[in-house]
C-alpha cells in the first residue's frame, strides 16, 4: 500500500507550506490552489501544516495592481497566488529541472532569474478566505493577530490579510456585469482558463469550441467558493453585509449558471463574439464541486438541485473504477487527443471533492463509494499520483510511467503529461480517507437523501478498497495497456489553442 505519511513528508516545503509535487514539473513550486486544497483536508489531521499554509499565503498576497501586458504578474491587491518559484528554499538550490521552468516561466510572467510570483488564478482567494474562516471556526481566532511580512516589506495581520482578500472578491462581484466572479487574463501569455483546470482545451462547449477566453468568465465553482468565503466573512469579521452579499450571489448562480433542461449546471459563463454571456455548456465534473460549498444549506427547493448534479456526476457517464471523469464520457470526441481535463482524466483531487461534497449532503454511501475508488487508483498505481487516463471503455492506464506494456500491443494515446507522483492534493485526499475525517459538515441523511443514495447506488456498480496484495495485482494486471505519445498530443493541444476548437 501507498504511504500517505511518507509522501506528505517528502512535500512539506520548510517556511512555504507545500510544494505541488514532487514530481518534474510541479516540485520546488508552491502553488496556492493546491496549497489551499491540501490544507483544507489537513486541518483536523496536520492543523500545524494548515497553519503554515496560510501564512505563506498571506507573505505572497498580492499588494498592487499590476499594468496589464506582456511579462506582466498579474498581481492585484488582495489576490492570493497562483504558483510561486525561487531560485533557492532556504539553503538548497532547486534541481537544475526547476531552474530551467522558473527560468522559462519568469520571461512569461514577470520574474527574474532568482523568483516569480505569479498570480492568474481566479480561485485561490475565495478558497484561501474560506479556508481561514474554518481554521477561525475549528480553532478559535487567535491566528487573526498573528503577522507575516508581505514581500513589499508591509507587516500584516492575518486579519488584514482576510479582510485585503475579501476586497479583492467583493470589486470582482462589483465590477463584474454579471454580478459574479469573473477571469480574464491581463498577459497575453498567461494561463486563459484561470480556474482548477486550467489546461488549453478544458473549458469547452458542445459545438467543440472553446470557450471564448478574450472575454470575461465565470466558472461554476468560482461562485461556490466566493459564496463560502462570503459566510465566513461574516462569522469571522462581522457585520451583515457579507452575509447580504453572499444570497444575491447564490440567487445569481442558480438563476444563470443552472440549465433547467439538463437539470445540471454549466461549467461557467463565457461571451459570444458579441459580447453576450452563454453557457459553457459541455457536461463536466465542475458543476458536481459545488456540492461541496454552503451554496445548498438552509435553501428551499435544494433537492431538485442536489438530486440533479448526484443523479449526473454518479452516473457511468462520470464514474470509473478509479474515480470521476473530468468530462462526460459521452463528450469525449470534443476534443482530438486526450486532454487532461477532458473525458479520459480521472483526478484523485476531483474524485475527494466530490466525495466530501456528497457526504456534505448527507450521501454517505456514495461518498464511500467514490472514497474506495480513489484508494484503490494510488494504491493499484504505486503512487499518490496526479491524474491517470481512463479509456471511455474504463481501462485505467494503471502503468503511469508507461515501461510496463502487456506484450499484446499497446495503444498509443495522445496524451499532453505524464502524471506527476506524489501530488500534495492526493496525498492529503488518501491521508483523509484512511483516518475517515474528510469532512466537518456532513449533513444527517433520512428523507429526501437517504432515498436519493440509495436510488443512484442502486445503478452502481459496487466497489471496495482493496485489502490484500493479490487485489491490487489482478486489479493491475487487468491494466489498459496504452502508451503515450507526448509529441502528438502537445502538437494536438497547440493546434486547439491556436484554432480554438477542439477537434
Amino acid at each position: 500500500m501507498v504511504s500517505a505519511l511518507r509522501d506528505l513528508s517528502r512535500l512539506q516545503a520548510p517556511g512555504l507550506g507545500l510544494f505541488g509535487s514532487a514530481g518534474l514539473l510541479f516540485s520546488d513550486a508552491v502553488f496556492g490552489r493546491d496549497s489551499v486544497a491540501a490544507a483544507e483536508t489537513l486541518l483536523h489531521l496536520r492543523p500545524e501544516i494548515t497553519h503554515d499554509v496560510i501564512l505563506t499565503l498571506a507573505r505572497f498576497q498580492g499588494t498592487a495592481d499590476t499594468p496589464s501586458g506582456p511579462h506582466s504578474n498579474e498581481e492585484e491587491r488582495g489576490k492570493i497566488h497562483h504558483e510561486h518559484r525561487s531560485l533557492y528554499v532556504g539553503s538548497r538550490r532547486i534541481s537544475a529541472s526547476s531552474e530551467a521552468l522558473l527560468h522559462e516561466l519568469a520571461r512569461k510572467w514577470g520574474g527574474d532569474i532568482t523568483s516569480l510570483t505569479y498570480y492568474g488564478a481566479s480561485d485561490t482567494t475565495p478558497l484561501y478566505a474560506r479556508l481561514l474562516a474554518r481554521w477561525c471556526a475549528t480553532f478559535g481566532e487567535a491566528i487573526l493577530t498573528e503577522t507575516v511580512t508581505r514581500h513589499d516589506g508591509s507587516v500584516v495581520t492575518i486579519r488584514e490579510s482576510l479582510g485585503a482578500a475579501m476586497g479583492w472578491i467583493t470589486r470582482k462581484l462589483d465590477g463584474s456585469e454579471l454580478g459574479l466572479i469573473e477571469f480574464q487574463r491581463r498577459n497575453p501569455d498567461g494561463i486563459p482558463f484561470q480556474a482548477w483546470k486550467d489546461s488549453g482545451t478544458s473549458y469547452i462547449h458542445r459545438d467543440g469550441a472553446l470557450a471564448n477566453w478574450d472575454a470575461p468568465m465565470a466558472p461554476i465553482e468560482v461562485q461556490g467558493y466566493a459564496y463560502d468565503a462570503l459566510l465566513g466573512a461574516a462569522e469571522v469579521l462581522g457585520g451583515t453585509d457579507w452575509r447580504e452579499r453572499a444570497e444575491v450571489l447564490r440567487e445569481r448562480v442558480l438563476t444563470q449558471l443552472w440549465m433547467p433542461s439538463e437539470g445540471y449546471f454549466a461549467m461557467g459563463l463565457d461571451r459570444d463574439a458579441l459580447g453576450r454571456p452563454r453557457w459553457i455548456d459541455s457536461s463536466a465534473s465542475n458543476g458536481a464541486l459545488v456540492l461541496d460549498t454552503r451554496l445548498f444549506d438552509d435553501l428551499q427547493g435544494a433537492e431538485g438541485y442536489v438530486e440533479g448534479l448526484v443523479g449526473r456526476i454518479c452516473s457511468a457517464d462520470f464514474v470509473t473504477e478509479v474515480g470521476i471523469r473530468c468530462r462526460s464520457r459521452t463528450e469525449r470526441d470534443l476534443v482530438a487527443f486526450q486532454d487532461y481535463h477532458g473525458a479520459w482524466a480521472v483526478w484523485p483531487k476531483e474524485t475527494f471533492e466530490v466525495a466530501r461534497g456528497l457526504r456534505r449532503q448527507g450521501l454517505h454511501r456514495l461518498s464511500r463509494q467514490l472514497g474506495d475508488r480513489l484508494l484503490n487508483a494510488v494504491n493499484v498505481a504505486g503512487a499518490n499520483v496526479e491524474f491517470l487516463y481512463v479509456s471511455p471503455d474504463a481501462s485505467v492506464m494503471y502503468d503511469i510511467a508507461g515501461r510496463d506494456p502487456r506484450g499484446g500491443g499497446s495503444l498509443e494515446i495522445a496524451g499532453t503529461n505524464h502524471p506527476e507522483s506524489p501530488q500534495a492534493w492526493t496525498v492529503t485526499a488518501a491521508l483523509a480517507l484512511k483516518r475517515g475525517h474528510i469532512t466537518d459538515h456532513a449533513m444527517a441523511g433520512g428523507g429526501w437523501r437517504d432515498a436519493l443514495d440509495i436510488d443512484v447506488l442502486s445503478r452502481m456498480d459496487r466497489v471496495e478498497a482493496f485489502r490484500t496484495g493479490s487485489q491490487l495485482e489482478a486489479a493491475y494486471a487487468n491494466r489498459g495497456d496504452f502508451h503515450l505519445n507526448l509529441e502528438l498530443g502537445q502538437e494536438r493541444d497547440r493546434r486547439a489553442r491556436l484554432t480554438r476548437r477542439g477537434s
